[in-house]
């Protein structure tokens, strides 16, 4: 009896599941949102108004920093050091991720002080820094890349040493050289791992530029937060913060949005 081919209805059930869940996700997303600042309007109101300002005096505070230009001053200000700092962190991570992964001489020599610095409480080096470079954009740069740097080295790391070895040698099987072997089968195996480090960097990256800021130049979306608590205007003291956060998503979705890119083959 001759066996009939049978079609395939996985992708197909699976996008039909797929759709599904991902706008129900959305909406609990929202409603969860929704309960909370409602929560938050509600027994808010019962709180001290120069301690704790509800959604609604937040909204109008953003609207006014808005229309002076003040918030997106500071914005600016703030996202243009984070963007120097988190770019010569994913740089700088990547390099010596990858030379560590490669070469085990580097891992040996490297790898104490990676864990050490990545373990320490890295604040505690803030006012060295600010003796040796001042209080200006270079010192919130370097504090930024100091916070980064680590956990893009540990991914990338960890992302070089555990590409599966029956790869490397199919490829060796197929003639592939040392650089078409990283090019082609490591750095694409390890992609998941360094865009997992990077959206480790993202989130310590914006600690540490509120936290130069408190303690550098007192500018930008730190600056603001200082600023008008020490003014107990407290609905916009938390403006800068809620930008902070919708800063944290964005740039977190956009490296899973590289990552699927870059790992579609996967």
């Amino acid at each position: 009896m001759t066996d009939v081919a049978q079609p395939n209805l996985t992708e197909p059930a699976r996008t039909a599941r797929k759709r599904p869940t991902m706008g129900r996700d959305t909406l609990v997303r929202i409603g969860t949102a929704v309960l909370i600042l409602g929560l938050w309007e509600i027994f808010g109101r019962q709180a001290n108004p120069l301690l704790v300002a509800v959604p609604s005096q937040v909204l109008v505070a953003t609207w006014e920093l808005a229309v002076t230009g003040e918030l997106f001053s500071a914005t600016g200000e703030s996202m243009l050091a984070f963007a120097v700092g988190f770019a010569i962190a994913a740089a700088v991570g990547m390099l010596i991720g990858v030379i560590m992964g490669v070469n085990r001489t580097a891992e040996v020599a490297l790898d104490p002080y990676i864990n050490a610095l990545y373990s320490m409480p890295l604040i505690a080096l803030v006012p060295i820094l600010m003796l040796w470079v001042g209080i200006g954009f270079t010192a919130k740069v370097i504090i930024i890349a100091l916070f980064a740097v680590f956990p893009v080295i540990i991914n990338t790391l960890s992302g070089v040493r555990n590409v599966e070895k029956s790869y490397l040698d199919i490829g060796k099987a197929f003639g592939a050289g040392p650089w078409m072997s990283f090019s082609r089968i490591v750095l694409p195996s390890a992609t998941p791992y360094i865009a997992s480090g990077m959206r480790l960097a993202v989130s310590r990256g914006i600690i540490a530029m509120i936290v130069a800021e408190f303690l550098t130049s007192i500018a930008g979306l730190g600056g603001l937060i200082i600023n008008y608590t020490n003014q107990f205007e407290t609905a916009k003291a938390f403006v800068p913060v809620f930008v902070l956060a919708i800063i944290g998503n964005v740039l977190t979705a956009v490296v899973r949005i590289v990552e699927d890119r870059l790992g579609a083959w996967r």
